[in-house]
């Protein structure tokens, strides 16, 4: 419990450095790494994805079926917003009235801040997950169903330490996540290898694990995962995307509600095909 609670308050330091660093500079510089003042106008782009399974933090968000996705990006010199969508399926929640479909579409809306300092890409970001027309998910601790909407705040540090070959590390803080089961703290440590193209197509291999902190007491989870795969890019908009996604030391029984990992966080390849421009 010590160590959790030193990795918080690490994790607090960490953004209000950042926070502080962030500010203290966007007002000395106007101009980004190219020379772009914030005069320049927006650059905007859309995307549109086909997976064989949506998994989140270890996660189907899907039952295991495919998903739809789709979203689009406003970006700034520093500065970006965007919307992106996700058809999901959490099946049923029943209370006193009978079953209910507790979602069929999870919708993001992000902004943020990114500058370069020393080399390292700093992002300090903010999400909104909400899912129009939802239903609710049942909470387990407090046996009621509860809204699945929630925000997260985000800082994440981005950096190439080799030509082709980028580091990335993550915190995501959630006042109170989905379900309301309370505080939630993610870290996410990753990289990514561009390998040389090839007829066209560009391969880059990526991994990545995490680690999610929740309020055990709230219904919270603590846990890990991780992925590893393939992507190529081609014909200059698209990406197709292969990967092994798996979670480990999942919580069972008690509060969670979860029995086993089966059909839920156990590992499972899965398979995307996305179009960006």
């Amino acid at each position: 419990m010590q160590g959790k609670l030193g990795a918080m308050r690490a994790a607090l330091a960490v953004v209000a450095v950042a926070t502080s660093i962030s500010l203290a500079t966007a007002s000395a510089s106007a101009q980004d790494s190219n020379g772009n003042g914030y005069g320049s106008g927006p650059k905007f782009s859309v995307n549109a994805t086909y997976a064989s399974d949506y998994r989140f933090r270890g996660f189907t968000q899907t039952l295991e079926k495919p998903a739809l996705q789709g979203g689009f990006d406003v970006v700034w010199p520093h500065f970006y917003a965007g919307l992106w969508a996700s058809s999901v399926d959490f099946g049923d929640v029943q209370d006193a009235s009978g079953f209910h479909n507790s979602a069929d579409i999870e919708m993001i809306g992000y902004a943020g801040f990114k500058r370069k300092f020393w080399g390292t890409e700093v992002d300090l970001g903010a999400l909104y997950y909400f899912y129009p027309g939802s239903y609710g998910i049942f909470n387990y601790a407090k046996n009621a169903v509860k809204d699945l909407d929630f925000f997260e705040g985000m800082l994440g540090f981005k950096r190439e330490i080799h030509p082709g070959l980028t580091l990335t590390s993550t915190i995501y803080y959630s006042p109170d996540y989905q379900g309301g089961v309370g505080q939630n703290w993610v870290f996410e440590t990753g990289f990514a290898r561009k390998l040389a193209p090839h007829f066209g197509i560009t391969p880059t291999f990526s991994a990545m694990i995490g680690s999610n902190y929740g309020q055990e007491s709230k219904g919270g989870l603590d846990y890990y995962y991780w992925n590893a795969g393939m992507s190529f890019a081609f014909a200059d908009y698209f990406e197709f995307d292969i990967r092994y996604f798996d979670a480990f030391d999942v919580p069972t029984g008690g509060l969670t509600g979860i029995t086993s990992c089966r059909n839920q966080c156990d590992g499972r390849v899965v398979a995307r095909i996305t179009f960006e421009n």
